[in-house]
């Protein structure tokens, strides 16, 4: 029969045992995670091609982490999702359009537009049509002023800026006139007329603000995708004056959380892409 000593001496020996082989497990946990996000990662530590099996341990491994999220990050990581669609392209000074771009465009409702034959990109007509008809059936009248612009009618209208600038600053160098000028009307390639999605309503001027159509807007333009693009508070972000008269459409989703976050688009989109790297 062992002897007390003994007996501490086994226990001491089999605590050392269990130690060292629960260490050696936390080891081999560990050596298949770091395995397993190199491989999600584009990694390959067998020397040949990802296996089904792999890419089921990553699948996995990304529901692992993505229940670690909040609800508010997974779903702005699902507004992140549209960063490339077409209603989120960002089109300003730093972000021009392609030479020769073009957009798919049809006729805006005849009743809800200025001159005959106004143009609207065609994915997102419809929901400017419903949102004038929605005005409409609450006594507010949605005129559009301007939509879709080609380069060319764009080109025109930001040399006549200038033209005008120039007239009533004759103390400007013309470099800062263009850049004035730009402010006012974006220079070609610049501007969000070009690409299809901005709209002018009734008027402008910037008392449109003041104005009843106005009030319903704010109210309501994000119900249709609708937002006010160029605000009174980010014009150092936007480089474009105070338009109370110009709306973009984004699509439902973006513009209500873009309301919610009270960013401009540059904001917005910069915000969403934090959630990509």
């Amino acid at each position: 029969m062992m002897d007390r000593t003994t007996r501490r001496k086994i226990a001491v020996l089999e605590r050392k045992v269990f130690m060292l082989t629960a260490l050696c497990l936390v080891l081999a946990i560990a050596l298949g995670v770091m395995t397993v996000l190199y491989v999600t990662k584009g990694g390959d530590t067998s020397g040949g091609e990802v296996q089904n099996g792999d890419n089921t341990d990553g699948e996995q491994m990304s529901s692992a982490i993505s229940s670690q999220l909040t609800p508010e990050q997974k779903a702005v990581m699902a507004l992140a999702e549209d960063l490339d669609e077409w209603n989120l392209r960002l089109v300003n000074a730093k972000n021009p359009l392609p030479n020769g771009f073009t957009v798919e465009t049809a006729k805006i409702e005849a009743s809800y537009a200025r001159d005959v034959g106004m143009l609207y990109d065609a994915k997102a007509v419809s929901y400017l049509n419903q949102m004038c008809a929605a005005a409409e059936k609450d006594g507010i009248n949605l005129l559009v002023i301007s939509s879709h612009r080609t380069n060319a009618r764009q080109t025109v209208l930001y040399n006549n800026q200038v033209n005008k600038q120039k007239a009533n600053h004759p103390e400007m160098s013309d470099a800062e006139v263009k850049k004035l000028a730009a402010t006012i009307s974006a220079y070609p390639g610049t501007s969000e007329h070009e690409v299809g999605l901005a709209v002018d309503f009734n008027s402008v001027e910037q008392s449109f603000e003041n104005t009843a159509e106005f009030q319903w807007l704010k109210t309501h333009a994000a119900e249709y995708g609708f937002i006010l693009r160029y605000t009174k508070e980010k014009q150092d972000i936007t480089g474009v004056i105070y338009e109370p008269w110009h709306y973009r459409y984004v699509g439902q989703k973006h513009a209500k959380k873009i309301n919610e976050l009270g960013y401009c688009l540059e904001e917005y989109i910069d915000y969403l892409k934090n959630y990509t790297k």
